[in-house]
């Protein structure tokens, strides 16, 4: 089968080379699925780059996927199946950008009919996150959210879920967002919004230093911010006043979803997000993505193509 490699000694950065390799064989616990769609998500590109040190070389990259199940318990045989995946599948085991993987038996959802390929694959990771994020931070029935990022991969998906138990949901970024940052990058427009009040979350999800800190101003008494950005470049030190922050009792969380097993992961989208679909996918949160070949998966990773699925029957 041809699968997306990279490969590292001790002191070189990871070399990224299309290769022909065995199709691999499950054991009981595990199936073995043909894919046929998967997306290049941005850190599958930090992870060729060597920026996850749990990872293991050599390593077929792809984190998230959809496919049909062709070896494994009878009952699972030709099931239409996505999912994304935790500490383990594209780290320290063979992932998706491949012609075949093999996934845990209780690692991947069922895909529901409305949900085409190329949206399945990039279901994964951005709406796990998303659905990591709600968990860690308590979001309550009417209480209110500040998105930075909001219309971003991840932001869209905690705007989107978010909206099914929130009062108010207020995006922040720069095009077509409830408060342009570039405009209004102390959030001033937050007061306006919400009558003086603030609001009670704000998930960082872009790793802006300074929107962190001006979110925090922002906040209610016993607010909670959760992040899930560092800053690409520059310091990653994020300053706020501590005596505010004690004083209003205010609480600063973060959320790693390569910290969890494949089988949390799946839970979360089997517990949470299908259950708001209902089998209806019409509206929820869709990325305008490239089809691409796993001969084209290179410029996927070198940014030549964005937002990037490979569609393995292409």
């Amino acid at each position: 089968m041809k699968a997306f490699r990279a490969t590292k000694s001790s002191t070189t950065t990871p070399s990224l080379t299309l290769q022909t390799v065995p199709i691999p064989k499950p054991n009981a616990q595990q199936v073995l699925i043909r894919i046929k769609t998967s997306a290049v998500q941005p850190s599958d590109i930090l992870n060729a780059k060597g920026e996850f040190p749990q990872t293991t070389f050599p390593r077929t990259l792809g984190r998230d996927f959809a496919c049909v199940i062709i070896d494994g318990p009878p009952h699972l045989l030709k099931k239409e199946v996505f999912g994304t995946s935790g500490a383990s599948f594209s780290f320290t085991e063979d992932g998706a950008h491949a012609e075949y993987a093999i996934v845990p038996a209780n690692g991947f959802c069922l895909k529901p009919p409305s949900l085409d390929w190329v949206q399945a694959a990039l279901v994964g990771v951005p709406c796990s996150t998303a659905l990591q994020i709600m968990e860690r931070s308590g979001l309550k029935a009417g209480e209110s959210i500040l998105v930075l990022g909001g219309n971003g991969s991840v932001g869209s998906w905690v705007s989107w879920l978010a909206k099914a138990r929130s009062r108010q949901v207020i995006t922040v970024g720069r095009h077509g967002a409830d408060i342009d940052s570039t405009k209004d990058p102390k959030l001033e427009g937050v007061a306006a919004l919400t009558n003086g009040k603030g609001v009670d979350v704000v998930v960082d999800t872009v790793g802006d230093v300074a929107l962190i800190r001006a979110a925090t101003e922002q906040m209610i008494h016993s607010g909670r911010l959760v992040s899930i950005m560092a800053p690409r470049t520059g310091s990653t030190d994020v300053t706020f006043d501590l005596f505010s922050f004690y004083r209003r009792e205010l609480s600063f969380l973060s959320c790693n979803t390569a910290d969890y097993t494949q089988a949390y992961m799946t839970r979360l989208l089997n517990e949470k997000l299908l259950p708001l679909l209902k089998g209806n996918t019409e509206n929820m949160p869709k990325v305008k993505a490239t089809e691409i070949s796993l001969g084209q998966v290179a410029e996927a990773y070198d940014g030549s193509i964005r937002k990037a699925v490979i569609v393995c029957d292409a």
